[in-house]
């Protein structure tokens, strides 16, 4: 492991794999909090190393450190489940290959989540790592290998050992083995990122513009901080290149060219995917957003909802369904779409907003209202405070101040700071 400042994580991390492991490797990159001593309670070695802005560099450094026959590599906002400690266990008694790769199953917060091309589902799962979290992404990784001399990551940022593993000839395997990743539930963190990471993607590309995953690091990290000409320029560099192409590639291009508003192009990069993937749900959904855009909204229609039939769990294509109706004035069909979409993702606050959208754009502001009251029931802390002030405002108008008053002093006990919350609680 590589860790900074992780004081309030790793203890779970490390908690997750007592008893699965023979030694803890930590390299400590510039802590500042405790982090040093909750490694030291799990009797993880801890070694110093100064951060040079090179993820493979701090992870080479851990490699140097370990002593076992096989690595497992973690970061602090990671945890492995007891179920899958004998998977993991006898992979590494009775290896099928030389190296695994384990699904890293990312939660998150919003149903709106991508990562890489992979969209965010309800999470239903038996796991008890992750439980009652609402969504996750599932995407693959290297993360359990034979040691030999060679082994190495590369890549300043989003760092692999997947060079140095095909340099030595070695075999790679799929282990159905989950690492449960928490990091993008902590938001405040993961946008402070944003910024760095871009501009370490950016080192790499242009340290070597020949390089495939230096630009596929590039691309996602320009996806990321929504730099839609970069994306576009390292997909188009990528496919330059004439080699295998990851499906992010097209569909960060296709996704880049929509939102500079270039339709048409969109449409030849989901097309392309999709012969490489028929159902790669978010490829559908895109070809059918840009069908509608270039005047074709039956086509869109029929290609959203095949999205939708790719992929039941993935709320941006329902919601995307939901606007098309709205824009062609088929409100009851867009209420249609939202309420499907509830049914399968109830927690998911941007649903009661896009009802709301909906109702107020048609004028029936006490169906908004209910609306509004539903989704305080079902997600009290969401909404950001416009929920209770659409609610409070109507019934403070109809004459229901008792309740009115009730729902700002819920909406206050929420969001504290919000002035218009204050500003109507005094009116009131």
């Amino acid at each position: 492991m590589i860790v900074k400042n992780e004081e309030a994580t790793l203890g779970h991390c490390l908690e997750s794999v007592r008893g699965l492991v023979d030694e803890t490797v930590v390299v400590d990159t510039g802590s500042t909090d405790g982090t040093a001593e909750v490694a030291g309670r799990f009797g993880a070695r801890l070694h110093q190393y100064q951060w040079c802005d090179d993820f493979s560099a701090a992870r080479n450094e851990a490699l140097r450190h370990i002593t076992g026959d096989w690595v497992l590599v973690l970061d602090a906002d990671e945890a492995i489940d007891p179920i899958d400690h004998d998977k993991i266990r006898d992979a590494c008694r009775k290896p099928f290959a030389d190296a695994y790769s384990l699904t890293t199953r990312n939660y998150t917060a919003s149903a709106n989540e991508t990562t890489l091309d992979v969209g965010a589902v309800p999470n239903n799962s038996t796991y008890s790592e992750g439980s009652g979290l609402p969504f996750y992404t599932d995407n693959t990784g290297l993360r359990l290998a034979r040691v030999f001399d060679g082994l190495s990551f590369e890549g300043r940022i989003h760092e692999t050992i997947g060079k140095s593993l095909v340099a030595h000839a070695k075999t790679i395997a799929d282990l159905p083995a989950v690492i449960h990743h928490y990091g993008k539930l902590l938001q405040d963190r993961e946008k402070q990122k944003i910024d760095y990471y871009l501009e370490l993607a950016r080192r790499d590309a242009a340290k070597d513009p020949n390089d495939k995953w230096a630009l596929f690091n590039l691309l996602q990290q320009a996806l990321v901080a929504r730099q839609w000409r970069t994306a576009l320029d390292a997909s188009e560099a990528s496919l330059k290149l004439g080699q295998m192409v990851e499906p992010l590639v097209l569909y960060g291009a296709g996704v880049a060219c929509q939102e500079l508003g270039r339709h048409a192009d969109a449409l030849k990069y989901f097309h392309l995917l999709m012969g490489h993937a028929p159902n790669h749900a978010l490829a559908v959904m895109g070809k059918g957003v840009s069908t509608e855009a270039l005047g074709d909204p039956q086509g869109g229609r029929e290609l959203i909802k095949k999205a939708i039939q790719i992929q039941p769990g993935y709320m941006p294509a329902r919601c995307a369904l939901a606007d098309l109706e709205q824009r062609q004035g088929n409100f009851d069909a867009a209420r249609r779409a939202v309420l499907n979409a509830v049914a399968v993702a109830p927690r998911e606050p941007s649903l009661y907003d896009q009802l709301l959208k909906i109702e107020m754009a048609r004028g029936n502001v006490k169906q908004a209202v209910e609306d509004a009251l539903l989704a305080l029931k079902v997600c009290p802390g969401g909404g950001q405070g416009r929920w209770h002030r659409l609610a409070a405002v109507y019934m403070g108008q109809t004459g229901q101040r008792g309740a009115a008053i009730s729902i700002l002093d819920r909406g206050l006990k929420e969001f504290p700071d919000d002035p218009d919350l204050k500003r109507l609680r005094s009116l009131v």
